[in-house]
C-alpha cells in the first residue's frame, strides 16, 4: 500500500467515525447531591420536621415516610429548584419514620438517598385531649383531614389540633385560649385567640405571617398591627374580595332603661349597663373601615335566656358567635346567641333585611321577622356557626331550654333536651322560611346536648360535618349548669341526602377530675398544606 492511498484511507475512516459521533445523543447531565438530605425539627410546630436538600440541576423532591407500624405515606413537593428547604408534615406523635429521599428532574432523571433519614416524633402533650375514633367509613367521607378548636372547659390549656380519618393527630399547635380557625384562599390558616387579643394568620409551620392585635386591652404579638378596640370576639371571616376582615368586637356597654332584671318576670326592670358585641370591618391595616351597633340596630330590651347574664356590672344581651358575609348580596349575616337569633342586614349601610329567630318579645319588629312555610319546622335556640350553603344558611343548634321568656314556653330541661345541625331556606321576597334539612336525635336515635359550642359545615362532596363541641354533664347527666358541668364533644360527618354516619370521633381529657375538653369549631381539609404546592399519597 502506497503511503498516498493510506493517507487517503485514513482520512475516510476519521471521517466515517466523526459522522458516527454527531448522530449520538449527546450524554445527560449529571444529577448529584450538592448537600445530602437532612432534617431538624421546627421549632414552632410539633411533629413537624424541616428537610434540606440540594441538587446539581433543578429537581423536585419526594419523601417516602414509614412508622413500621403499618402506616406509610409519600410526599411530592412540586416545585422545581435546586435548593430545597421543605417540611415534613403529617407524622403521628411518638413515632420513628424511615424517610427515603428521592430528587427527579422534570426530563426523567432521579437520584435517591443511599440511605434512609430517621425521625422520632415526640409524644403529645399530658394536657393534649384524647381523641378517639368511634366509627369511620373512609370510602364515602370526605377526603381529607379534620381541622378542630379546642381546649380545656376551664382555659387550662388550649389547641388547634388536625387529624386524619383514623383519627390519629398529624398536626398541632398550641394557642392560648379556646380559637376558632379556618383555612382561607392563600393556604394559611385565620385563627382569633381571644386570650392573646389576636387575629393571625397561621402558615403550615405554626408561624404567623400576619397578625392584628386589640390594642386597648393586649400588647403586640410579634408584629401584629394595632386594632383600636377593647376586645376581639369568638369568630372572624376574611372577605377575600377585599383585603378586609369581619369580626366581632366586646367594646364596652351603654346604659339602656326598662332592661329585664328578671327572666322570669318581665315587670322587674331596671337601669344597667349592657353590653353590646358590634361587627366591625377592618383592613389589614389595622383601620376600622365600618362598624354595626346591634343595640341601635335591635331592641336593647328584648331578651332571650341567658340575656341577662353579667349583671350587675353589663348584661351580656347579645352574645354574637358569628359572622357571615354574602358577596352576591353584600350583606352580613350574624347570630346573636342570646337573642335566639340570625340578622341580615346591609353591608352598605346597616339597613337590617330579617330576623331568623322565634317571634316572642320582638314587638316593633314585626316586619322583619321571618314566617315558617307550614312544613315541619323549629327555631334555633342559643345557635352557633352560621355559614352561607348556595341560596340557604346552614348552623348548629344548641337548643338551649327551647323557649324564649315571658311566653310561658315550657322549658326543655337538659336532661331531655338535644342539639342538631340544621338548614334554612328563606325567600325574601314573601318573608317566609322553610325548614330544608336537619341532623339530630331523630335521624341518629342518638340524643347529643352540646350547651355551648358547635358547628355545622357543608363539604364539598355533599356531605355535613357537624361538631357537638360541648356535651356538659354533672355525674353523667346532662347539664346547663357551665360553671359544674364536665365537657366532652363528638364531631361527626353524615351523608346528608341519607343521614348516615360516616365518621365519628370523641374528644374527652384524660383527667377524669378536670373541666374537660371542648370543640369550638371543626373542618374538612383537602391537604395539610396549601393547595397546589404539596400532595400527599396514602397507600
Amino acid at each position: 500500500m502506497t503511503d498516498k492511498f493510506a493517507k487517503i484511507l485514513a482520512t475516510l475512516l476519521l471521517s466515517s467515525v466523526l459522522l458516527s459521533c454527531g448522530d449520538t445523543e449527546p450524554p445527560l447531565p449529571k444529577l448529584l447531591f450538592v448537600v445530602e438530605p437532612a432534617v431538624s425539627p421546627v421549632a414552632t410546630l410539633p411533629h413537624a420536621w424541616e428537610l434540606t436538600v440540594s441538587t446539581t440541576l433543578f429537581t423536585a423532591i419526594t419523601a417516602v415516610l414509614d412508622d413500621g407500624m403499618g402506616h406509610t405515606y409519600t410526599i411530592e413537593f412540586s416545585p422545581q429548584r435546586r435548593d430545597h428547604v421543605l417540611t415534613v408534615l403529617g407524622m403521628r406523635p411518638g413515632r420513628t419514620y424511615t424517610m427515603s429521599v428521592t430528587a427527579h428532574t422534570l426530563d426523567g432523571i432521579t437520584l435517591e438517598t443511599t440511605a434512609p433519614l430517621q425521625v422520632t416524633t415526640p409524644p403529645l402533650p399530658a394536657n393534649f385531649p384524647v381523641i378517639t375514633l368511634l366509627s369511620a367509613d373512609p370510602a364515602l367521607m370526605e377526603a381529607g383531614f379534620t381541622l378542630m378548636d379546642t381546649g380545656r372547659k376551664d382555659g387550662s390549656a388550649s389547641f388547634i389540633v388536625i387529624v386524619d380519618d383514623s383519627a390519629e393527630v398529624v398536626w398541632y399547635f398550641q394557642t392560648n385560649s379556646l380559637t376558632e380557625t379556618e383555612r382561607i384562599a392563600s393556604g394559611n390558616f385565620l385563627s382569633i385567640d381571644e386570650a392573646s387579643g389576636l387575629i393571625q394568620l397561621i402558615n403550615e409551620r405554626g408561624e404567623m405571617v400576619s397578625g392584628l392585635h386589640s390594642v386597648q386591652s393586649h400588647p403586640p404579638t410579634g408584629a401584629s398591627i394595632p386594632v383600636d378596640v377593647a376586645e376581639f370576639h369568638d369568630d372572624v371571616v376574611k372577605h377575600n374580595l377585599f383585603a378586609q376582615y369581619f369580626t366581632s368586637i366586646r367594646d364596652g356597654s351603654r346604659t339602656v332603661d326598662n332592661f329585664p332584671l328578671d327572666e322570669n318576670d318581665p315587670l322587674v326592670t331596671g337601669t344597667v349597663n349592657v353590653l353590646d358585641e358590634p361587627i366591625i370591618e377592618i383592613d389589614l391595616d389595622g383601620n376600622i373601615l365600618n362598624r354595626w351597633d346591634f343595640l341601635d340596630m335591635l331592641k336593647p330590651t328584648r331578651i332571650g335566656f341567658d340575656g341577662t347574664s353579667g349583671l350587675p356590672a353589663a348584661a351580656d344581651w347579645a352574645h354574637v358567635n358569628s359572622v357571615a358575609y354574602n358577596v352576591i348580596t353584600d350583606n352580613l349575616i350574624v347570630s346573636l346567641k342570646h337573642q335566639d337569633a340570625v340578622v341580615n342586614f346591609s353591608r352598605s349601610d346597616g339597613t337590617l333585611n330579617w330576623i331568623l329567630g322565634t317571634p316572642a318579645n320582638w314587638q316593633g319588629f314585626e316586619q322583619f321577622l321571618l314566617t315558617p312555610d307550614g312544613g315541619v319546622f323549629s327555631w334555633p335556640y342559643h345557635q352557633h356557626a352560621v355559614e352561607i350553603v348556595g341560596n340557604n344558611i346552614i348552623m348548629f343548634d344548641n337548643g338551649n331550654r327551647r323557649a324564649s321568656p315571658f311566653t310561658a314556653e315550657p322549658i326543655v330541661a337538659a336532661d331531655a333536651n338535644s342539639s342538631r345541625a340544621v338548614e334554612y331556606a328563606i325567600d325574601t321576597d314573601t318573608m317566609l322560611i322553610s325548614q330544608v334539612w336537619e341532623w339530630g336525635l331523630a335521624q341518629s336515635g342518638e340524643s347529643l346536648y352540646s350547651t355551648i359550642a358547635g358547628d355545622a359545615d357543608r363539604l364539598p362532596r355533599g356531605n355535613t360535618l357537624i361538631t357537638f363541641g360541648g356535651l356538659c354533664e354533672e355525674n353523667g347527666v346532662p347539664s346547663d349548669n357551665l360553671a359544674l358541668c364536665r365537657s366532652t364533644a363528638r364531631v361527626i360527618e353524615v351523608e346528608t341526602a341519607t343521614s348516615a354516619k360516616v365518621f365519628d370521633i370523641s374528644i374527652d381529657d384524660a383527667d377524669p377530675l378536670s373541666s374537660g375538653y371542648i370543640v369550638n369549631r371543626s373542618e374538612r381539609l383537602g391537604n395539610l398544606y396549601p393547595l397546589g404546592t404539596v400532595t400527599i399519597t396514602v397507600p
